[in-house]
């Protein structure tokens, strides 16, 4: 049976995110890794957006990581981010190294993965030894949902930690063997079935945004069609990453998430037009979003 859905609001969403005390340090709020990039999707701003986002959704520390081949492009754009090298293929791409994934997943309380990663045969080989890590929360997002769906959505079952997929409906398609019509029919069903099934919070992409763990689900409304530009995703991921990173229930981080990106993104398009706005322009909303939920808190 599919859970009733509750729409996301800024109530919702101001408790989520709470008020931070005087006495509090970067530690409190979380180190959370983002793992993207390759040579063919380098996209060096949009890798320095990303990391911003988590960031400006209230990371404590956010180390994004790459592969060593594109470290050098990305590295000139990042401010308060750390960096940090996988091995390389050769080619720009990731090459699976266990010491290394280690290496970036030391002391981290969340991680979100894919963004940009590309589909060589190493993504897979990553992907699980994230989901191996016992206690991390992890957002799969773009290629690292490839790797899942290319090895058969059974791996989310051995994951050791919370996590969360950010599909939109032609990625839950082949995440289920559906067609997109079939997803974009019924999301909330296909997403609350999926959930549970599989032990994940599912966060479907669309229009509305639905958000389930298969027993509870959300349903965003906010945003603009502004949004449908690359990168839009990569934002709402490192805020998701970062509020996973602090937020006590990583599917009230993941209905957090989708709030925050689309009223970012709703004040984007006031200021740049709907057909005239960028991802990064959601992503330099963020803080006036958030400074709306503190000062809701406040009052």
């Amino acid at each position: 049976m599919t859970p009733s859905a509750v729409r996301t609001d800024e109530a919702f969403a101001a408790r989520v995110l709470g008020l931070r005390e005087r006495n509090s340090h970067k530690g409190d709020f979380g180190y959370v890794g983002l793992i993207g990039g390759c040579r063919e999707y380098c996209g060096a701003v949009k890798l320095a957006n990303l990391a911003a986002a988590a960031m400006r959704a209230g990371a404590g520390v956010v180390r994004l990581t790459v592969p060593e081949g594109i470290a050098y492009a990305v590295a000139p754009y990042l401010m308060e981010s750390t960096l940090y090298a996988l091995g390389d293929d050769g080619k720009g791409g990731v090459k699976y190294d266990a010491e290394r994934v280690e290496g970036a997943l030391k002391g981290l309380r969340a991680v979100g993965a894919g963004m940009g990663l590309g589909r060589n045969g190493e993504v897979l080989a990553l992907v699980k030894h994230i989901l191996s890590k016992e206690g991390l929360r992890v957002v799969l997002d773009a290629d690292a949902l490839n790797a899942v769906a290319d090895a058969g959505s059974e791996i989310l079952k051995d994951a050791r930690g919370e996590t969360v997929v950010t599909p939109h409906p032609g990625e839950f398609a082949r995440l289920t063997g559906l067609t997109v019509a079939e997803v974009v029919a019924a999301p909330e069903e296909l997403a609350a079935a999926f959930a549970a099934e599989y032990g994940v919070t599912v966060l479907l992409k669309g229009a509305d945004t639905v958000i389930t763990d298969g027993e509870r689900l959300f349903v965003n409304e906010r945003g603009t069609p502004g949004m449908a530009t690359a990168g839009s995703g990569d934002v709402l991921t490192g805020i998701l990453t970062a509020a996973a990173g602090y937020a006590k229930d990583v599917t009230e981080a993941a209905a957090f998430a989708a709030y925050v990106a689309g009223v970012a993104g709703e004040l984007a398009a006031e200021n740049e037009g709907i057909a005239g706005m960028i991802a990064g322009d959601t992503a330099r909303n963020i803080s006036r979003v958030l400074k709306g939920l503190e000062e809701k808190l406040r009052s």
